[in-house]
Parts: structure tokens; C-alpha cells; sequence
């Protein structure tokens, strides 16, 4: 009888941990170094928001909002999944975080799996669920063009040039379809992405968010110099010295759940996220504010 108390009591601290580890958010920042970075972009440096899910840090965000002023970055990219799919988008925390921030700095914002399924519903050939679905539709569509007013950019296998002197950071945002994201499901996505977004640029440094990290080889096949990626929400429940030990995909012990990762002269950074949805628990894996600043090498 002792042996069920002491492990209900575990539950019991589990649950409480995890739901008040929630309420934190741990800053991480990174650098990177590269040959390919000169003295025009040297030091430019930016804060990477990913799967927030709709989550509110405070009222209004507020929290959120300060530990991103504080960081003063040059710009603010967003790396997926700011919203959850089968919930509307607009209105929405999401929106209002994002409406805060673009008075500040500038946006740029490429799609998740949680995106890419209200821009799927668009493509829904059975009428009966289009019908179901198409308040969702209309909620994401009027997000999208609220977005545009504000004057944040969306990535949706598009690019931005931004120009600094004589050099050029080229941002580009990947969506791909959701049979890449299925559970037990890597395909190879190297042709995916040259369908998506043609080939990489070779007039400046090339940034790619592309939300899900299992494709690192391929992005940097593609022509990546820096992945920014999430929806590995850190592995859910880290372990000191092993990391995460499941993915959204219910795979044990992934290899890229948060961090960097390096391969030549090319670098992934992976967010842990902000938010949650589902039943989704996060133990010793408190929600992230990445920063990353770049540096010449």
C-alpha cells in the first residue's frame, strides 16, 4: 500500500512541477561564428519566438514582452507554431504578442505544422468538413491580413533580403506539407525544399527557418548557413546530461530536441519553445527565449 502513496505522491510533484515550471522563462542565447559573416552584419543580433501556442506569460503577455525589450535584438523571427490548430487564431494572444512587438522591431515570421493546417483547410475536397472547418479558415485568414498591416513579414517559402552596407542576410521561411511532420514518418526532403523555394542564394548569408529540426542534413544539402528551428518542444521531459526524451511524434530519445548543432561551417539552432498544447507536459524544460547574435569570425 506504502509503494501506491509514493508513487501517487510522485504524480502529485510531477503535475505540480511541471505546471508551475511553465510559468518561467529561461533566456538562452547563442553565437555564432562564421567566415561567411563580415564586419557589416558582425554583432546583428535577434531573438527567435517558436511554438508559443497561443500561451499568455502574464496578463497580456506582458512578461513575454519585457524579457524580449531587454534583449534589444535588431530584429524578431518567429519560428513556427505561434497558434494551435482546431482553435481559432483571430482574435488572440498570438496576434496581441505579435501586434506588441512589430511596434519595436521588425517581424519575421515563417509557418509550423500547426500553420500549415489552417493554410491546408483551403484544400479540403470533402465539403462536409470544409463546412466544419470554415470558421477556422475565415479566423486564420483575418489573422494573416492583420499580420500584413502591422508590417510583419510572413515567410511562407518566400525570402527577405535585408541589406547592411554591402551585405546581404538573406531570411528565408520553409513550409512543408504535414505528411513531414507524421509520426515514425522522415522523409527525404531535399527535393521538397527545392520545389518550395528554389535553390539558396550565394549573394550573402542564408538564414532558413525551417520549424522541424529531423531535416538538419537537408537543409544544409540545400544550401543552409543557419537553420532556426522548434517543434521539438525540448524533448518534453529533459534529463540531466541526455536531453529530451520524447518527441511531439512519440519517438524516444530523438536526436535534435533543443541546442545547437554544427556540421562545417553550418549551424542549427533548435528552440524549446514557449507553450504547449494538448496534453503536452514539460518537466525540467522550462520555456525559452532564445537570443542569437552573429559574429565574423
Amino acid at each position: 500500500m506504502i509503494y501506491i502513496w509514493i508513487i501517487v505522491g510522485l504524480i502529485f510533484i510531477f503535475i505540480l512541477w511541471s505546471f508551475l515550471e511553465q510559468r518561467i522563462i529561461i533566456n538562452s542565447k547563442y553565437i555564432i561564428s562564421s567566415n561567411k559573416l563580415d564586419d557589416d552584419i558582425h554583432n546583428l543580433s535577434f531573438v527567435v519566438l517558436a511554438d508559443l501556442h497561443n500561451k499568455s506569460f502574464g496578463k497580456n503577455n506582458r512578461k513575454l514582452i519585457k524579457r524580449i525589450l531587454e534583449e534589444k535584438p535588431d530584429f524578431v523571427i518567429i519560428a513556427g507554431d505561434m497558434v494551435t490548430k482546431r482553435k481559432p487564431c483571430y482574435p488572440g494572444k498570438a496576434y496581441n504578442l505579435i501586434k506588441e512587438i512589430s511596434e519595436h522591431y521588425p517581424v519575421y515570421y515563417a509557418y509550423g505544422n500547426h500553420e500549415q493546417y489552417f493554410e491546408d483547410l483551403a484544400y479540403t475536397v470533402d465539403e462536409e468538413a470544409y463546412k466544419k472547418h470554415i470558421a477556422l479558415y475565415k479566423a486564420w485568414s483575418i489573422y494573416k491580413v492583420r499580420l500584413k498591416q502591422l508590417g510583419v513579414f510572413l515567410l511562407d517559402n518566400n525570402s527577405i533580403v535585408l541589406q547592411y552596407n554591402k551585405s546581404k542576410l538573406i531570411i528565408t521561411g520553409l513550409s512543408i506539407p504535414n505528411n513531414f511532420y507524421t509520426r515514425g514518418n522522415q522523409l527525404k526532403l531535399k527535393d521538397e525544399i527545392k520545389n518550395k523555394i528554389g535553390n539558396s542564394s550565394n549573394e550573402g548569408y542564408q538564414l532558413l527557418i525551417a520549424h522541424n529540426p529531423l531535416y538538419f542534413s537537408d537543409y544544409i544539402e540545400w544550401g543552409a548557413e543557419l537553420i532556426i528551428s522548434g517543434h521539438m518542444h525540448g524533448g518534453l521531459i529533459r534529463i540531466p546530461f541526455v536531453g529530451g526524451i520524447i518527441s511531439p511524434q512519440v519517438k524516444l530519445f530523438p536526436k535534435y530536441t533543443s541546442g545547437q548543432f554544427t556540421l562545417n561551417d553550418s549551424h542549427m539552432i533548435i528552440s524549446r519553445g514557449l507553450g504547449s498544447h494538448s496534453f503536452m507536459p514539460r518537466f525540467l524544460n522550462p520555456p525559452e527565449l532564445v537570443n542569437i547574435k552573429l559574429k565574423k569570425k
